[in-house]
């Protein structure tokens, strides 16, 4: 008899056990739905915490979606047709999903079993309906344009991309468009070298400028230098030149003879006696004397 009892008191306490709904979740940034055995329920459940309707035979579940903004690198290489060669760069994005969308991505895209809870992967929805179209997009846009051409106007075409592509995206797939652009391009090995070798042509040009200048700086002060040289020669010479003049005009011939009888004078007081040719002396004392007359 107490067995009995005890049998009836377990088959009470799981009824009402099975009866009551699981505790479910739906984090923050995510969607939810409940599935039903009849399909997904009206309407879409926002960050919560409740408990699923009892059920007997047949439980409902929740199914979530990720739909933070999600940040997204394509990696690519391109052939540039007008180049002939390979570019590479990366397409950065940052993108949301369109909450008018949200009940669609949930008919269409499987949920898949993370731990206990199913979930649809943001991530799944990107390569799903966007990756396709953001790289055939890119790849279209940038084949109209030279590796030079991307290389000295990055910027423009970069905000031209950026504008094409939003468009696309919002057009075409359930994602809005946060940010899109270029970044990281990887020009061609013999671009670069070329480029190298430019900045080095001109570099050297810059110094040969640059030494052109000094030196030329440095022969105009030559020349200065020997300008004044010449000048101060010259002055030198007219000076000398003066001074033979004025000379010239003071010594006259009564002065030599009377320097020369001056010189005699002292060499007769002299010790030292020196012999006189007669005409000299003649020729001194004559001059002498008509200096008198």
């Amino acid at each position: 008899m107490i067995q009995r009892k005890l049998l009836v008191v377990c088959i009470l306490t799981s009824s009402v056990l099975a009866g009551c709904g699981s505790k479910v979740e739906v984090p923050s940034a995510h969607v939810g739905k409940i599935m039903t055995q009849y399909g997904f329920k009206e309407g879409i459940v926002n960050t919560s915490k409740f408990r699923l309707e009892p059920c007997w035979a047949y439980c409902d579940k929740l199914v979530v979606m990720n739909v933070s903004d999600i940040a997204k690198a394509e990696q690519m290489q391109l052939f540039m047709p007008k180049d002939k060669l390979n570019m590479a760069f990366d397409l950065r994005m940052t993108l949301a999903v369109k909450p008018e969308q949200y009940d669609e991505l949930f008919s269409k895209i499987a949920p898949e079993q993370v731990g206990d809870v199913e979930s649809i992967p943001l991530d799944k929805v990107y390569q799903t309906y966007a990756q396709q179209i953001i790289r055939s997009e890119a790849r279209e846009f940038l084949s109209n344009y030279t590796i030079a051409e991307i290389s000295s106007s990055r910027e423009a075409i970069n905000s031209e991309l950026s504008a094409k592509l939003s468009k696309s995206i919002g057009e075409r797939t359930p994602f809005l468009v946060r940010y899109v652009g270029l970044a990281d391009i990887r020009y061609p090995e013999i671009i670069v070298k070329a480029q190298e070798n430019a900045a080095e042509r001109r570099e050297m040009i810059q110094q040969e400028e640059a030494q052109l200048e000094i030196s030329k700086v440095q022969l105009e002060r030559k020349l200065q230098e020997q300008r004044m040289q010449r000048a101060i020669d010259v002055e030198k010479a007219e000076a000398e030149a003066e001074v033979n003049k004025i000379l010239a005009q003071s010594v006259t011939n009564e002065y030599i003879r009377y320097r020369s009888l001056n010189v005699l004078d002292k060499m007769s007081e002299s010790n030292n006696k020196v012999f006189i040719p007669m005409e000299m002396l003649g020729t001194i004392a004559g001059g002498v004397m008509l200096g008198k007359h």
